[in-house]
């Protein structure tokens, strides 16, 4: 009896292994495949691309509403390079910077053209600490742009393109595990690569209106005060003789613009009240003179 129970268990054993041996070879495969498909994804394409960019972009909070504000001024200052330097200054301590700046002479004076970036939030401030460096504001114009939709709808593509990535993988993994057709998976590859391409677009397009949103724009220009001074020789001053010459001008134009209007609705018909009578008393002696003037018949 023990023999019997003996060998019952020893041929459970064997069953036992030899049915671990078996399924250690298709766990490890498995195993592999999906190691290679995630390897895939996390690898940089020929674009750059690199899946995990896909999560830090639907990783942006959306805001109520995404709006890109850009502000264009031109200020009086009485020294350009010194107001530059502080404007420079102003943006990098607001936690913004500088994007572009030129320079250039004007009538032997320094002009100079400045982009900040600032954040959106302090944006009325840096305005202000921008005009307290002015000696005159020359023009001064904000625009708002609101991309809140097409924020919504690109992130709405980006999903739908990450959902189709997943597919292409999934079906990338099917092709290598149930073929091993090489023409089969290149043709899925080359899609992957494809799609990877165009959310690499949509990110970037995300990700600039959230930078510009973040990040106010403000288009300066900064004109020297000599620049705005009159033109003096001597005692004399052109600019003053032309704007004497203009006013001069308006008024004459005035005048004859005014004695026209007079000359048509008001001379016009008077004289027709006063002559018409008088032509009409003429014309009557005339006629009455001549008819005593001819003979009787």
């Amino acid at each position: 009896m023990k023999k019997k129970w003996l060998v019952l268990l020893i041929l459970s054993l064997a069953l036992i292994a030899g049915g671990c041996a078996a399924a250690s070879p298709g766990s490890d495969r498995a195993q592999l495949q999906v190691a290679e498909v995630e390897k895939m994804a996390a690898a940089p394409d020929e674009s750059g691309y690199v899946a995990s960019d896909v999560d830090d972009t639907l990783a942006i909070a959306t805001q109520d509403r995404m709006i890109i504000y850009t502000v264009d001024m031109e200020i009086i200052v009485k020294d350009t390079v010194a107001t530059l330097s502080q404007v420079e200054n102003l943006s990098a301590e607001m936690g913004g910077f500088v994007s572009e700046s030129s320079s250039w002479k004007d009538e032997g004076q320094l002009r100079a053209r400045v982009t900040l970036r600032v954040p959106a939030g302090r944006l009325d401030e840096a305005l202000a600490r921008v005009r307290d460096l002015a000696l005159d504001i020359e023009r001064e114009s904000r625009d708002s742009d609101d991309v809140t939709d097409d924020f919504t709808d690109l992130e709405a593509r980006l999903r739908t393109k990450r959902a189709y990535e997943e597919e292409l993988l999934e079906l990338l993994e099917t092709r290598q595990e149930a073929t091993g057709d090489t023409e089969a998976i290149l043709e899925v590859y080359r899609e992957l690569t494809r799609i990877r391409g165009e959310i690499e677009q949509i990110q970037g397009r995300m990700n600039s209106m959230s930078n510009l949103a973040a990040m106010a724009t403000i288009h300066l220009v900064l004109t020297p005060d000599a620049l705005m001074q009159p033109i003096t020789v001597g005692t004399w001053q052109p600019q003053g003789t032309a704007r004497q010459a203009i006013r001069a001008l308006i008024n004459a134009l005035q005048f004859v613009v005014d004695a026209t209007i007079w000359i048509l609705i008001f001379m016009v018909p008077m004289l027709i009240v006063i002559l018409l009578p008088l032509f009409l008393i003429f014309r009557a002696i005339f006629i009455w003179r001549r008819k005593r003037r001819q003979p009787a018949a």
